[in-house]
């Protein structure tokens, strides 16, 4: 073959290779900016947290900027522990004054029990499975049921989780990066102010996914805060899911 052929296949073959190239990283830059957020409250039961899978999170989040436009592509990709304690405190802030309550929380796969001390003396009662909400107060035998579907402790409780924030209209957020909240090393974000003066901020633990304070103001004051900072990763006495009566709820819904 003489050297104008040479060149030309050269040049045919470099062109193919370039071309190649380009569509590859194009088709991969395209799978990066698709929106995929899986949230992981809906994945299988059976994904725990193992002690293995612990710097799990670090491990993911240290390769990723975190940015207003990506936090919430970020924030999906978190692991939660499937069985879990923490204690939340809940304040509330009025001119003049605040109150709190505060909620000891155990979970473990799709059930999910509440103790709140509510700021008049009161503890309600919530324990939740994939089904059935119940609901009481203090020691008393009297249980209010009602159907999962319709009912949220969250909602009851008024603790945001980290759904809230992927809920959020990308353009209403107006700050993200990595912060540090009393000691936890946390993904961060905050919307802007709506037309009423509301924005909000949350910041989702690192290591275990789980959103571990959030704070809503008006007009630049707080007026809400949640915590929920210490939390114990990890099975425990099931036990705790028993109902007035003595009905274990944990072991009907297994």
């Amino acid at each position: 073959m003489d050297r104008g052929k040479m060149g030309t296949v050269t040049i045919v073959v470099t062109v193919m290779i370039l071309l190649t190239v380009f569509i590859l990283i194009a088709y991969a830059s395209l799978r990066q900016n698709q929106t995929q957020i899986v949230l992981p409250g809906e994945s299988d039961a059976s994904d725990v947290l193992t002690p293995e899978e612990e710097n799990e999170n670090e491990s993911i989040v240290s390769k990723v900027e975190v940015t207003p436009a990506t936090v919430q592509n970020v924030i999906a990709t978190l692991t939660r522990p499937d069985a879990y304690t923490r204690t939340v405190t809940i304040t509330t802030f009025w001119s003049g004054g605040d109150g709190s309550t505060v909620i000891d929380t155990y979970v473990s796969g799709t059930c999910a029990r509440m103790d709140a001390a509510l700021p008049g003396g009161q503890v309600r009662h919530i324990i939740r499975t994939e089904e059935k909400t119940y609901i009481w107060y203090n020691n008393e035998s009297d249980v209010y049921t009602a159907a999962t579907g319709a009912f949220s402790e969250d909602d009851e409780l008024w603790i945001p989780t980290y759904e809230d924030l992927l809920a959020v209209d990308p353009a209403e957020i107006i700050a993200a990066d990595y912060e540090t909240y009393q000691e936890v090393d946390c993904i961060y974000a905050a919307t802007a102010e709506d037309a009423d003066g509301y924005s909000e901020r949350y910041w989702v633990a690192v290591d275990n996914g789980l959103l571990v304070a959030a704070q809503r103001l008006q007009n630049g004051e707080t007026i809400y805060r949640m915590e929920g900072l210490s939390v114990n990763v990890g099975e425990f006495g099931k036990d705790i899911f028993t109902l007035p009566d003595g009905t274990n709820v944990y072991a009907e819904s297994e």
